[in-house]
C-alpha cells in the first residue's frame, strides 16, 4: 500500500523553503481556504499584467488546500474562467471551497478577486481524492 503524497515545503505555491516560490499562506475560514497576496512583476506576461498560467496555478493549490490529513486531493480535472486582468502589486485573495463532496472526488470551486471585489478569475475543479493506503 502507497503512502499519502507528503509535502515538504518546497511547492511553488505555498512552500516556505522555496526561494523561488510564491510564498502564500493558506488559512481555513469555516468551509473555505483564503489567501491573501500580492504578485510583483517577476510573475507577469504582458507588461505589469500578471501571467494567466500564474493565476490557474494559485488558484488550483487553494482547492488542493482544501483537503484533510486524512486525505490528498490530486487534481484530475480544472477548468479556469478569466474575467479582469490583475496587475503586479494589486492586493489580492483567492477563497477555495468544496462544492459538491462526494467520497471519492470532490467538486471544488476557487476565486481570485481584488481588493475591491471584482472578480478576476474562477476556476472549478474535479479533485480525486487518495486516502492512506489506497491505490493510486
Amino acid at each position: 500500500m502507497e503512502k499519502l503524497p507528503e509535502r515538504d515545503d518546497f511547492c511553488f505555491v505555498c512552500g516556505k523553503n522555496n526561494p523561488k516560490g510564491l510564498h502564500l499562506h493558506f488559512k481555513r475560514e469555516g468551509e473555505k481556504v483564503i489567501s491573501v497576496f500580492i504578485l510583483d512583476k517577476h510573475y507577469q506576461g504582458y507588461n505589469n499584467i500578471i501571467h494567466g498560467g500564474i493565476i490557474s496555478l494559485i488558484l488550483d493549490e487553494a482547492m488542493a488546500h482544501l483537503q484533510t490529513k486524512e486525505e490528498r486531493f490530486l487534481t484530475g480535472k480544472i477548468t479556469v474562467k478569466f474575467f479582469s486582468s490583475l496587475k503586479a502589486g494589486e492586493k489580492t485573495r483567492v477563497t477555495a471551497w468544496i462544492e459538491n463532496n462526494r467520497k471519492k472526488v470532490k467538486e471544488t470551486v476557487a476565486q481570485l478577486s481584488k481588493e475591491d471585489g471584482t472578480i478576476i478569475a474562477e476556476a472549478q475543479a474535479l479533485m480525486f481524492v487518495v486516502k492512506e493506503g489506497e491505490e493510486r
